[in-house]
């Protein structure tokens, strides 16, 4: 007899992210932890796999995540390594925000 895995059992949600699932995992991660993500899917109670749920916590739940406009001091910082590196951004030294910090 064949063994299915637990996450083949279980229907998965796909598709968008309720507001009740990200409060359920914002709320299980403040209490919990992250890490461990296929485990945490199943004790946060989401129908959801690990890795959907690591990425919507990383990308978009996180609390230090900065959104909206650069501030005059990034903008002015970004000009002034331009200047220096010009179009080479893969060569200027990483001082501005985090690319997983800017959504």
């Amino acid at each position: 007899m064949e063994e299915v895995k637990e996450e083949e059992q279980m229907e998965l949600i796909r598709g968008p992210w309720t507001v009740e699932e990200d409060f359920q995992l914002i709320n299980y991660i403040a209490v919990h932890g992250e890490g461990r993500w296929n485990s945490l899917a199943r004790s946060a109670g989401l129908k959801r796999t690990g890795k959907s749920c690591r990425l919507r916590w990383l990308n978009y739940l996180r609390p230090d995540i900065r959104r909206g406009n650069i501030t005059l001091e990034e903008q002015l910082l970004i000009l002034e390594l331009h200047s220096h590196w010009g179009n080479r951004w893969s060569k200027s030294p990483n001082i501005c925000r985090e690319e997983q910090t800017m959504r």
